[in-house]
């Protein structure tokens, strides 16, 4: 074999080496950018209080999981109403209750949600199951009812806008609703923890 032909091999072996070699550091960079730019996922919890209006009046309580995939929401929400009822024998005009009436609701909801920076805004709808029960102190009256619904909502929520661990609190109001044979408009104070938006890692 001659030495022309071998330089040309050996020329042709480190052309390929090279290549090798900068496709390396091109899909190196490009799989640490790929995993420097991952987005944690926005997923929350959250638990309320409040009060309700409608075919009677009291506290709302509760709590939802949430889950965002783009700007589509996905929920479960539990909420727990306790009717209250100002009596007319009550000369002070401190709410008290002549029943221990109570309903329990668990919907599934979807929606959108907007992200502002350090806030965000959303609105839900979807399906109820909801559950009414009414026991009068004196036991004149017993009623059980068991319904679905159309239940809504629609939330403000403030968060850290920038942190190094994207875990973390948030707070806001809710006003939340059903639609059933026991109908009600709620607003309530929320408090959530988890992951509110996406945050470079």
């Amino acid at each position: 074999m001659s030495l022309k032909i071998i330089k040309k091999k050996l020329s042709k072996i480190n052309r390929l080496k090279y290549f090798i070699i900068v496709v390396v550091f091109f899909s190196n960079n490009l799989i640490a950018q790929t995993r420097t730019e991952k987005n944690n996922e926005i997923f929350f919890l959250e638990t309320f209080i409040g009060g309700y209006t409608g075919d009677a009046g009291g506290f709302l309580w509760g709590g939802d999981l949430n889950y965002q995939l783009n700007k589509n929401l996905f929920s479960v929400r539990y909420s727990k109403k306790n009717d209250i009822d100002i009596s007319a024998n009550n000369l002070v005009g401190i709410p008290t209750s002549n029943t221990n009436a109570y309903s329990d609701e668990i919907a599934l909801l979807y929606g959108r949600r907007k992200i502002e920076n350090g806030h965000s805004w959303s609105a839900s709808v979807g399906a109820s199951y909801n559950h009414y029960s009414l026991n009068n102190l004196n036991d004149t009256e017993k009623e059980k009812i068991s319904a679905l619904g159309a239940a809504f909502e629609a939330n403000i929520k403030w968060f850290k806008n920038r942190k190094k661990n994207p875990f973390g609190f948030s707070y806001g109001l809710k006003f939340s609703g059903n639609i059933s044979k026991e109908y009600y408009l709620g607003l309530s104070f929320i408090l959530g923890l988890g992951w509110h938006k996406n945050y470079n890692k």
